[in-house]
């Protein structure tokens, strides 16, 4: 029992590790250390299909004899340059290594020679007396495979649990870093373009299209996924059963998802231009119609005052501390209305978020600023306290629970 969560407790540490790597290279490099490490492996290599974009769908005996997969990273022996140029392609076939992508499982063969899999190694490759792989899954989508090889007393479930957890953890690195990697191209292809051929007004008129493009697809599918991320990480963190290693490596992950869903957020805002007046209202609006439609829960949104110029300066905070406040009410509140309340004022923005469910203990409203439990609330107090302002939260007069910040807009330098 130790040495299982021994093990779990590296396998959080390594997520958080890999998760903070935006390079494929680095990623595999660090994943197949790892591997062999944790396996007593000789050797491991990581393989990718060469169509970054499609993948193969992960529908059980899928047909993929015209697909080819790159072997991205080798670990434990040294290939030779000519050895790689000749062999890192790989057509994908009934082999121990095509299975585990073909069939979208992992595969275990104690007896490679044996294996009514095996069709043999290539000349100079070392011996591969016993093998283990397992696949890289995106979504419904395999990607490519992780494999191990010549532990000397075999392969056993455990190994193959272990693999298969780690791949999880290994393609999600790898699916960002192949984001990362096109956002970089599309913004250096984009630059190109308005240097080489287009006029100041066809710039200008391309790059806001981009913009708006860029920015809905950040909203409509890398933001949600992060949020669902960080909604999971807090449900993981409330059972109190976990040790208190695993919960501060918890903790840390969906600090980085939170930190990750902010900067997404300002970027969106920077793409769509933080000058135009109405966003907030329009953005708060699409944010409580989706709780809405996902949760059940009746809200109604009021607004009062006018926006200004100013407003926009804390688009971003103001729908964190909303955003944050629906989410508490969905997962604890047992409620059927909320009500959110945006008030314009001169110098300020007042956001009241309340509730007609079953409001909270006094053991929380009073520790939630320092537990570690409670680390939505504890994220947007301290997002608000940054800016200037102050953030309350105490249970109804009647009913519910109550969420009260006031954001005061930035002042212009004298």
């Amino acid at each position: 029992m130790a040495q299982g969560d021994n093990t779990q407790e590296q396998l959080a540490s390594i997520s958080v590790e890999i998760a903070a790597l935006h390079e494929l290279r680095q990623i595999c490099d660090r994943a197949l250390g790892y591997c062999l490490t944790l396996t007593g492996s000789e050797f491991a290599f990581t393989g990718l299909l060469q169509d970054a974009n499609e993948g193969v769908i992960a529908s059980g005996q899928a047909e993929v004899s015209d697909q080819v997969m790159d072997i991205a990273a080798i670990k434990g022996f040294s290939a030779s340059s000519d050895f790689y140029r000749s062999f890192h392609l790989m057509a994908l076939r009934s082999s121990v290594v095509g299975v585990v992508i073909k069939e979208n499982r992992s595969y275990v063969a104690n007896d490679v020679d044996q294996d009514p899999h095996s069709v043999g190694q290539p000349s100079g490759h070392p011996a591969v007396r016993r093998f283990l792989g397992a696949p890289l899954r995106l979504g419904a989508n395999v990607i490519g495979m992780i494999g191990v090889a010549n532990k000397q007393s075999g392969y056993d479930s455990g190994d193959e649990r272990l693999l298969t957890t780690l791949a999880g953890q290994v393609a999600v690195a790898v699916g960002n870093a192949r984001l990362y990697q096109r956002q970089r191209q599309t913004i250096a292809e984009l630059q190109q373009k308005l240097h080489e051929r287009l006029t100041e007004l066809e710039r200008a008129q391309l790059l806001g299209r981009e913009r708006q493009r860029i920015a809905g697809a950040l909203h409509d599918h890398i933001e949600q996924e992060i949020f669902l991320i960080g909604v999971r990480l807090r449900s993981l963190l409330e059972d109190r059963s976990i040790e208190a290693r695993l919960a501060q490596e918890i903790q840390e992950l969906r600090r980085l998802a939170i930190s990750a869903a902010d900067e997404v957020r300002r970027a969106i805002f920077h793409l769509n231009g933080e000058e135009e007046l109405g966003n907030l209202t329009d953005d708060i609006r699409s944010l409580v119609q989706e709780f809405q439609h996902t949760s059940g829960i009746g809200v109604h949104l009021s607004v009062s005052g006018s926006p200004t110029a100013a407003t926009e300066a804390v688009h971003d905070v103001v729908h964190l501390v909303v955003r944050e406040a629906l989410t508490n009410v969905v997962r604890h509140a047992s409620a059927t209305v909320v009500l959110v309340s945006l008030r314009h004022e001169a110098a300020r923005l007042e956001v009241v978020v309340q509730d007609d469910g079953t409001g909270a203990p006094e053991t929380l409203l009073r520790t939630f600023p320092d537990s570690y439990l409670h680390f939505g609330l504890r994220h947007i107090r301290q997002a608000v306290i940054d800016r200037g302002g102050s953030l309350e939260v105490t249970n109804g007069d009647e009913v519910g629970l109550v969420v009260r910040a006031s954001i005061p807009y930035p002042t212009e330098p004298a």
